[in-house]
C-alpha cells in the first residue's frame, strides 16, 4: 500500500495529526487575536477558519505552522479592516427606481446591526419565516425573533424621527 507524502516525507495521516494538534493548540488564541483586531467574534472565527484552511493546504511546505497561521490571521484581519474602510467611504447605492420612502428605508436599514438587517431583509423582503431564517443563518429561532423585534423597533424609531 502506498502512502502519499509531502516534501518532508510526512504521510497524509501525519499531516492530519499535525493539523489537529495545531488547531487544538492555537484556535482559541487565534480567535482572540482576530477578535481584538476586528471587534466581531463571528468575523474573527471566520477569518481564523479561513487561515486554518490555508495552513492545511500548505502544511507540507510550512516549517513553522504556528507562525504561518498567526501571519495568515493578521493578514486576513488587515484585509477585513481595509474592506470596512472602503465600504464606509463608498456605501452601497440603493437599487435604482426606489421611491423616496424606499430610499429612506434603505438608509435606515443600513443603520441596523448586521444581524438585525439580515433577519429583517430575509423576513420582509424575501418572505422567510423565523424558523427558516434560523436555519439559513444557523441561529436559534428565538434569537432570530429577538433580532427581528429589535430591528423593527429601531426602524420605527428612525422612520418616526
Amino acid at each position: 500500500m502506498s502512502h502519499t507524502t509531502d516534501a518532508e516525507g510526512n504521510t497524509v495521516a501525519e499531516q492530519r495529526d499535525a493539523l489537529e494538534r495545531l488547531f487544538a493548540d492555537e484556535y482559541t488564541g487565534m480567535v482572540r487575536l482576530a477578535y481584538t483586531l476586528v471587534g466581531c467574534n463571528t468575523e474573527a472565527e471566520d477569518l481564523v477558519q479561513d487561515s486554518f484552511v490555508e495552513v492545511s493546504r500548505r502544511l507540507g511546505e510550512i516549517r513553522q505552522p504556528g507562525a504561518y497561521l498567526r501571519t495568515a490571521v493578521v493578514s486576513r484581519c488587515r484585509s477585513a479592516l481595509r474592506r470596512r474602510r472602503v465600504m464606509a467611504l463608498h456605501p452601497p447605492e440603493p437599487p435604482a427606481g426606489l421611491a423616496t420612502t424606499a430610499d429612506e428605508l434603505w438608509d435606515v436599514l443600513g443603520r441596523l446591526t448586521e444581524d438585525q438587517r439580515i433577519v429583517v431583509v430575509l423576513r420582509y423582503y424575501s418572505g422567510y419565516t423565523a424558523s427558516e431564517i434560523a436555519k439559513i443563518v444557523d441561529t436559534p429561532a428565538s434569537t432570530v425573533r429577538s433580532h427581528l423585534r429589535r430591528g423593527l423597533t429601531a426602524l420605527r424609531k428612525e422612520l418616526d424621527a
